[in-house]
């Protein structure tokens, strides 16, 4: 009895010491959790819980020795707090760090983790200047605000507003954005026309003050970044002052969005005002239920009595994966304990009690590797270091509901798709319950601001600015004036201007004196576009092409002398015709030579012949029968450039010799230069200064001059009585110059410039939608009517302002002769080819093996004549080769002539039409010898070859 006692105490004992031992070997992991105690910090903080719930039973399944024990800290809000509640984890032992709540927070705490090398999880702080690259143990799980930006910006180029009003809290988190929502906006051509920072301690009456602010400006697109509590006071006050009805538009960040649908209903009367605007929120696709019902009760339990439930937010789903990824990370790391070591004294750190976490560094590699599919989506690295989240922004509308607000999703973004890759942002309802989509500008409620708008007026030119002529002139009209109100009308927004003449007929610098003046707002006048101005001022889309040019006197050309009928062509066009008639005689001989005995003969007849069929083809008198059909096709193609030639030729004679024609007397600049002639420039323009720089005319070849009247006279005078040579100026006003005044024309190049337009001081943010609003006008029909009222071209009607007109040249005619140039030597290749052939069948080879001598025998080939006989012998001769020219009587080939000595036969009985018996001086028969006779030509003497004779019709020599 006692033995078994003693065994018994014995296992008792052992059981003991087993279950210590177990519990020695837990590994204890503390998180420490920074967050604030207000409706944000009450809806994460029982996902924090359910997370550390879940990882320990999940540790424990697994039979792991690791259990998580989260320590959290209330900051209050305050970053002091923050910090201090950091400074006092770090220094407890905590291994990560979660929070702070805030983004100005969080900047000190993630400072004090580098140091300590103990990773920082962010599960809300979305300032981009919070990264890994300044924080190398900073991870974030949301999206920066420079991700946010951008889909705003999609949004804003989507409805194609140029400007919007940025209202901001004036802190980091509000201040923070700025820059990323700038350049954001940029990238889409639009632009933060105002920047309203609001203090987070603002009262109504201040907001309201600085709302109404905002009514005396003209943008109506207010990207609003504020914390929920303040938020709640802007849209309050807003809708008061009756800000959120048409016209308006309001696009809310993350900050604010993804706790609006927490509220409770009696807190959503407050802004119910909110109505009509978009929003913009990360996508948590959580397709259970079963979180947002264990958080439900959780949060009930802890924070509200179960009548009065909140819902749950997006970043309660950030808390509960941030717990998760650290919890995976702390497996992955197998570790059974912690080494810390004291940091080093230093005077530069006031850290000198925390610790250094030794595994800190491979905990937060394997943070960074994370590949997590958690309740906010898929968690994993991206593009920037530091960011896990992937997921895409929804674009929300406030539409309301019956006592609770909806808030439908109208589209989605994605980061990586591109800032203006958002389309299809359909059924938006609008402040004020309107479905048009605003335009983003509307007319300011003050109008004591106008836009002081400068306007040149000089004498001379009344076309472009007409003024009253009083003592205190005022603009009247002018083309510029009504281009410049037409513009206006087009612009999607009031704009309240005055403007106020500046005399500049006494001053050749005005011009750019008022672009270098702070003092107006704009200037509408003739105002050229010059680099060296745009350093000074922005300039809109020129609303009339420009240019410099030359106008000269113009003279009579006599069209009387002996010569005019040379005029029509010119000296190169006359060239290349000649030329092309010998080389198209020369081809058709070529390929009528060998069978038609028109272009045979001695040497003189050939050429004379050659030389009359081709000229001829001007009057279609040749008489040659062509029988080529090579030489058909090249002559059809000839005779078609031919009728070309002749009807342009005389259609140009007649007008030279039976319109008057006018000369200019100059038209080289640097024939100008080179004689040192005097030229003209209108006083005030940057002409002067542009001949001097860049034409290099002297300062004394140069005179001034006001008005179309004096450009007449001084080109009207001779140089020596105190006239010029030429006038210089830009294209609008030579046109208004030549519409009045006769006998002077535009000559030489045209020297390009920027055009006029319109002028604004730099960085205003007219320029664009002005200049949108000038294309608009430029591509309709109501500006060629200014351009009709203001610059009437009927006015000069004299006869003999025609300009001489040019002479024809080969720019005009290189296509015709082209093709019967291809068509003369594709004809010529096919009958070298042909020949070639025959010769090497038909020829047998020439003694001696020299080049020469085959030339000379291919040459001899080619110069003999081709009869009708011959070609028959050839392709009919039985057995022949075509290499012997004596056939035997058995093999002679049929005649197509009649029998001999029938009535019909032209050769007496006993001849032969194909062989003839020559006798010589003896009367003894020799050797026969063929003769080719073409009886379908019209021949005078019988052609042989060269060492022929000349035979009677009976044979006789």
């Amino acid at each position: 009895m006692g033995s078994s006692m003693t065994t018994i105490f014995i296992c008792i004992y052992f059981l003991c010491c087993c279950c210590c031992c177990s519990r020695a070997q837990n590994l204890t992991v503390n998180i420490g959790v920074i967050y604030q105690l207000d409706v944000f910090g009450k809806g994460v903080k029982p996902a924090f819980e359910l997370a550390v719930e879940d990882a320990n039973k999940n540790f424990e399944q697994q039979n792991s020795s690791i259990r998580l024990v989260l320590h959290f800290k209330d900051s209050g809000g305050d970053p002091v707090l923050a910090a201090s509640a950091g400074a006092e984890l770090l220094q407890s032992g905590a291994v990560a760090i979660i929070g702070p709540q805030t983004s100005q927070e969080a900047g000190f705490v993630a400072q004090m983790c580098v140091a300590a090398q103990v990773p920082m999880l962010s599960f809300s702080a979305t300032d981009p200047l919070l990264s890994y690259q300044r924080f190398p143990y900073f991870i974030r799980l949301p999206h920066s605000d420079a991700v946010q930006m951008k889909a705003i910006a999609a949004v804003v180029d989507n409805f194609e507003w140029r400007q919007v009003v940025a209202l901001y809290a004036d802190n980091d988190l509000g201040s923070g954005v700025l820059s990323p929502l700038s350049e954001a906006l940029v990238k889409v051509g639009s632009e933060i026309s105002y920047r309203c920072p609001i203090p987070i301690n603002a009262t109504r009456d201040y907001i309201r003050a600085e709302l109404y602010k905002l009514m005396t400006m003209q943008t109506r697109v207010f990207v609003v970044h504020v914390s929920f509590e303040l938020g709640q006071t802007i849209f309050s006050v807003a809708t008061d002052i009756r800000m959120m009805g048409a016209d308006y538009v309001w696009i809310i960040t993350d900050g604010f969005s993804s706790l609006v649908d927490t509220l409770k209903p009696s807190d959503l009367d407050s802004i119910k005002g909110m109505k009509g605007a978009l929003a913009t929120r990360a996508l948590i696709k959580n397709s259970s239920d079963i979180f947002p019902k264990r958080w439900k009760e959780k949060f009930i339990a802890e924070f509200t009595p179960k009548d009065k439930v909140a819902k749950i937010n997006m970043f309660a789903y950030y808390a509960y994966d941030s717990v998760s990824i650290i919890a995976r990370a702390l497996q992955q790391l197998n570790v059974t304990r912690f080494e810390f070591s004291p940091v080093p004294r230093s005077p530069r750190t006031e850290l000198t009690g925390n610790k250094i976490f030794a595994q800190g560094e491979r905990l937060m590699q394997l943070l960074l590797q994370m590949n997590y599919k958690g309740l906010s989506g898929q968690l994993r690295a991206t593009s920037t270091p530091g960011e896990l989240s992937d997921s895409p922004y929804e674009i929300l509308n406030v539409v309301g509901g019956s006592g609770a607000y909806a808030y439908p999703t109208v589209r989605l973004w994605k980061n990586g798709s591109g800032i203006g890759n958002l389309s299809g942002l359909e059924n938006v309802t609008w402040p004020g319950g309107s479905k048009n989509v605003p335009r983003g500008w509307a007319a300011p409620v003050d109008t004591t601001e106008e836009l002081k708008i400068a306007v040149p007026v000089r004498r001379g030119f009344d076309q472009f600015v007409v003024t009253s002529h009083d003592s205190d002139p005022k603009i009247t009209g002018g083309f510029v004036i009504d281009v410049f109100e037409e513009v206006v009308k087009g612009l999607p927004y009031a704009l309240s201007y005055k403007f106020f003449p500046v005399g500049v007929s006494n001053f050749t610098r005005v011009y750019d004196d008022l672009v270098h003046t702070k003092e107006f707002d704009g200037i509408v006048g003739d105002v050229t576009i010059l680099a060296n101005r745009s350093n000074f001022v922005d300039f809109t889309q020129p609303y009339s092409e420009s240019g410099l040019v030359m106008v000269v006197p113009v003279r009579k050309v006599d069209t009387s002398n002996a010569w005019a009928f040379l005029r029509p062509f010119t000296p190169g066009m006359w060239i290349a015709t000649g030329s092309f008639f010998l080389f198209t005689g020369i081809v058709v001989w070529v390929l009528e030579h060998k069978r038609n005995t028109t272009f045979r003969g001695i040497p003189r007849r050939q050429i004379v012949t050659m030389l009359w069929f081709s000229f001829s083809t001007l009057f279609f008198l040749q008489r040659e029968r062509i029988v080529s059909s090579l030489a058909r096709g090249v002559v059809i193609v000839w005779l078609f450039v031919v009728l070309i030639l002749t009807s342009s030729y005389t259609a140009s004679l007649t007008s030279i010799l039976t319109v008057q024609q006018m000369k200019p007397i100059v038209t080289d600049v640097q024939f100008l230069l080179n004689s040192r002639a005097h030229v003209g420039y209108q006083r005030g323009s940057f002409v002067g200064h542009y001949l001097q720089e860049q034409l290099g005319f002297r300062q004394d070849q140069l005179h001034e001059y006001n008005s179309p009247q004096e450009y007449a006279q001084a080109l009207s005078k001779d140089p020596k009585d105190g006239g010029v040579a030429a006038i210089f100026d830009e294209i609008p006003y030579i046109r208004i110059f030549l519409s009045s005044q006769c006998g002077f024309t535009i000559a030489g190049p045209v020297y390009r410039t920027g055009g006029l337009g319109f002028v604004f001081q730099k960085g205003s943010p007219l320029v664009s939608e002005i200049s949108r609003s000038v294309l608009e006008l430029s591509e309709s029909a109501e500006m060629q009517r200014l351009q009709n009222k203001w610059f009437n071209m009927t006015e000069c009607t004299k006869p003999g302002a025609q300009v001489d007109s040019n002479r024809l040249s080969m720019q005009s005619f290189w296509g015709l002769y082209l093709i019967t140039g291809t068509a003369s030597i594709v004809a010529l290749l096919l009958f070298l080819g042909r020949l070639i052939y025959n010769y090497t069948r038909h020829n047998p080879a020439p003694e001696g093996p020299s080049i020469s001598a085959h030339v000379k025998s291919f040459v001899n080939y080619m110069d003999q004549v081709e009869s009708y006989f011959t070609r028959m012998s050839r392709s009919s001769l039985p057995g022949s080769n075509g290499n012997n020219n004596d056939y035997s009587s058995n093999s002679r080939p049929m005649s197509p002539f009649p029998a001999t000595g029938s009535p019909m036969s032209p050769f007496p009985a006993g001849e032969s039409p194909m062989s003839l018996t020559v006798s010589d001086t003896a009367g003894r028969p020799s050797s026969a010898s063929w003769v080719s006779i073409d009886l379908d030509s019209e021949i005078e003497d019988e052609q042989v070859n060269e060492n022929s004779h000349h035979y009677d019709r009976d044979g006789s020599l």
